[in-house]
């Protein structure tokens, strides 16, 4: 009987332990079901955004599952006590456990006006910093989260009545990969007529390679955060040291307000921004603000930064906008390539701009979540059409990368060869050798690659991999996790603000 008890006690334990150790294993199943469901219903949107059809978001909210153990105990003993020793029949216990799952969960189709609001919205600037300082690369972040780069040059200049005026003409180079296909006929055409060298190189290019130019010539590219304060009273002389003043003077609320005192004696009241602002800065730049630094410029050397007040004898400033030229060979650079060659070349930014009071700017346009998943589709669209074209052009001179890469390592063009210019930005492959994850759309399977090339010959094309220093890394996977945090952080707004312009400082 003693052994009755606790064979019975025993099945419960198992009972129990089993219960647990089901928990702990379906919980992980699930989070692994999760972070495979979510990969891919992203993955799927930007293939939909590659075909320019509707976009559908979809999440898992919840998985609920109920657990059920029963443990149970069969005992037979023969009638009559022991039994005879040649008997055939023994005691037996015959115990028994069942366990049953019943998982549900639930699939949210994101199709709110409040969802659809917030990835519509630009991205903030403190979200490019967060990125910036998480160790992503600069390139992934000036590809992914602006539209368009502003280059502006501006000169000091007087108005015919003689008043000052500064005189700036700017040039719009678009990130639009898909734009850029239209230009491969008229490249080609050009280089077949003969190499094309030095400055006029740039009339020979698409706005999308002027862009993938650039984003390799900002070699120093970091955000801070500063606060912005205004003055108030200026130069207050305190002549009365009652207790009253004291009192009114320690009375301010130093998160809003800031008294500064000079050396005079006399101090100044400013009102302190509470919501620190985000600047954007390339340090090493060979580019100048001109031979007086505006306050602006302080932004990327000081936590507080003094907004000048309304000065109405300042110059006006006549914006001239430079439209990019059709891909073409002038016999000099146009208006628009010698600016941006300008910003580029090391040389001619520094001298030209001391020697003439010249200002350099440059502004980046924000994207939001919407336009980053749309252009990762217009990028695999470009790649494909460039795969296409030079299969059927097999003898192309283009020096075009395709799956596009941080650089292209035998263009001698300024910023080409850059540090890991090797490196995949977004790519999806046919087959499934080193690969994360994969997905079927429209009846073709698409491969997701791990970041580390596989370099023991394994994969087609690892062999030339392996002769490049440091090996190049493919930064697909990354994209889709910076991509997939930044649905989460714009999945609500109130409304839609108005695409903001982030100053990029010197």
């Amino acid at each position: 009987m003693r052994a009755t008890l606790l064979l019975l006690l025993a099945a419960m334990l198992c009972g129990c332990g089993v219960s647990s150790a089901i928990v702990s294993s379906e919980t992980v199943s699930y989070d692994d079901a999760i972070e495979d469901i979510t990969d891919k219903l992203l993955l799927l949107n930007i293939l939909r955004a590659k075909d320019k059809a509707p976009l559908h978001f979809d999440e898992v909210p919840s998985i609920h599952e109920s657990i059920q153990a029963n443990a149970s105990l069969l005992a037979a003993f023969p009638f009559g006590g022991q039994p005879p020793a040649k008997s055939m029949v023994r005691n037996s216990f015959s115990p028994g456990l069942t366990v049953q799952v019943a998982p549900t969960f639930e699939v949210d189709h994101l199709d709110t006006k409040d969802f659809a609001t917030g990835i519509a919205s630009p991205i903030d600037a403190k979200f490019v910093k967060y990125w910036l300082d998480r160790g992503l690369d600069r390139r992934i972040v000036l590809l992914l989260f602006f539209s368009a780069a502003d280059i502006t040059v501006s000169e000091d200049s007087t108005d015919a009545a003689g008043h000052p005026q500064k005189v700036s003409k700017s040039i719009r180079i678009r990130n639009s990969p898909r734009d850029a296909l239209d230009t491969l006929k008229q490249q080609q055409s050009l280089l077949e007529q003969g190499e094309v060298s030095g400055a006029l190189r740039c009339d020979t290019r698409s706005e999308f390679q002027h862009y993938l130019i650039l984003i390799n010539s900002l070699n120093s590219f970091s955000a801070r955060y500063y606060n912005e304060r205004r003055v108030l009273v200026d130069h207050l002389s305190l002549t009365s040291t009652s207790l009253k003043d004291l009192e009114s003077l320690a009375s301010v609320d130093t998160s809003k307000f800031q008294w500064v005192r000079h050396s005079d004696k006399t101090y100044s009241l400013y009102s302190v921004d509470s919501e620190p602002k985000t600047a954007l800065c390339f340090a090493g730049i060979p580019i100048t603000a001109g031979t007086s630094a505006g306050t602006e410029q302080e932004a990327c050397s000081k936590s507080v930064v003094d907004v000048p007040t309304d000065d109405s004898s300042a110059s006006s400033n006549q914006t001239i906008p430079l439209m990019a030229p059709a891909v073409g060979k002038p016999p000099t650079p146009s208006s628009y390539c010698a600016i941006f060659n300008r910003f580029v070349d090391a040389q001619d930014a520094v001298a030209g701009a001391i020697q003439a009071k010249i200002t350099i700017g440059l502004q980046l346009e924000n994207r939001s979540v919407g336009e980053i998943i749309q252009f990762l589709g217009d990028l695999l669209q470009y790649q494909d059409e460039l795969d296409r074209y030079f299969r059927s052009n097999a003898n192309a001179k283009l020096n075009l990368n395709t799956p596009l890469t941080f650089g292209y390592c035998a263009d001698p063009a300024p910023g080409a060869q850059s540090q890991g210019c090797a490196d995949i930005f977004f790519n999806l492959r046919h087959e499934s050798c080193n690969t994360r994850f994969s997905v079927a759309y429209r009846g073709r399977r698409y491969y997701v690659p791990n970041y580390n090339l596989p370099l023991d010959g394994s994969c087609h094309g690892a062999e030339a991999a392996a002769n490049l220093s440091p090996p190049p890394k493919d930064h697909t996977l990354e994209v889709l996790s910076v991509v997939h945090q930044l649905v989460d952080l714009q999945k609500s707004a109130q409304d839609i603000l108005q695409t903001p312009y982030v100053q990029v400082l010197p």
